[in-house]
């Protein structure tokens, strides 16, 4: 039989880090959408400096999708982990019981 534990601290870090990656890449995801990419001089660049721009804003958008999916997970989790110790208390105090 194996011990189950969870690192409550832990869990708490890692969900508020992953609730507030969006405010830590806001700054410079719009830095990246801002570039203007005329001062380059040359069309090709201008091009693909843009791109550049888009990909990284919509990169950043889609790490704020999933950690936000993280936080919802790691919610339940946390939720399962008091619901099974609430029950295992319950039943080792009937246990006692009988």
């Amino acid at each position: 039989m194996s011990d189950l534990y969870i690192d409550n601290a832990m869990l708490k870090r890692v969900r508020h880090n992953l609730a507030h990656i969006g405010e830590v890449l806001d700054k410079p995801a719009r830095a990246m959408a801002d570039v203007d990419a005329r001062a380059m001089g040359a069309s090709a660049l201008e091009r693909r400096m843009d791109e550049f721009g888009d990909e990284w804003s919509y990169g950043f958008g889609q790490l704020r999708k999933f950690a936000k999916g993280a936080v919802e997970a790691l919610d339940q989790i946390e939720k399962g982990f008091a619901d099974l110790d609430k029950d295992l208390a319950a039943a080792l105090s009937e246990a006692a019981r009988k």
